[in-house]
This record gives structure tokens, sequence and C-alpha cells, in this order.
């Protein structure tokens, strides 16, 4: 059984998608799973949590999410 634990529930496209991306290139499997009051929920297994928040900064974090760095073709 593969067990998936929350990564992002509060960010929206184009940032959300941004991330996909970001995370399929460094082969850590994502999902979307249902929404919550704010957002789409993503996912990722739980063997991959850490490596996943390893990729990511608080710098990131801070940035809108519609920021032009989000667009389609980055990552």
């Amino acid at each position: 059984m593969n067990d998936w634990t929350t990564i992002f529930r509060r960010t929206n496209d184009p940032k959300l998608g941004w991330l996909e991306r970001l995370f399929e290139k460094n082969g850590i499997p994502s999902r979307r799973n249902g929404e919550s009051f704010h957002a789409p929920i993503l996912e990722v297994p739980t063997e991959h949590e850490e490596a996943a928040w390893d990729l990511l900064s608080h710098e990131l974090d801070e940035l809108a999410d519609d920021d032009p760095m989000f667009e389609e073709g980055a990552a």
C-alpha cells in the first residue's frame, strides 16, 4: 500500500502545475487529490516527502501563485 502525504492545499495554478513539473523532473510522484477550501490538494508518496520538501525554499513559498516564473514551460 502506498501512503500519500499532503504537501500543498493552499496553492493554485500556475504555481501548482510548476511544482508538479518540478517534482516530476526530480523523480517524485505527485497527485492532485480533491480540493481544500482554498485550492487543489497536492500529495506525494510518504516515502518521497522529505525529498519534495528539500526541493522547496522559503523564497519560493513567498511568491504569488500567479508569478510569471510559474508560466508553462518553466521549472
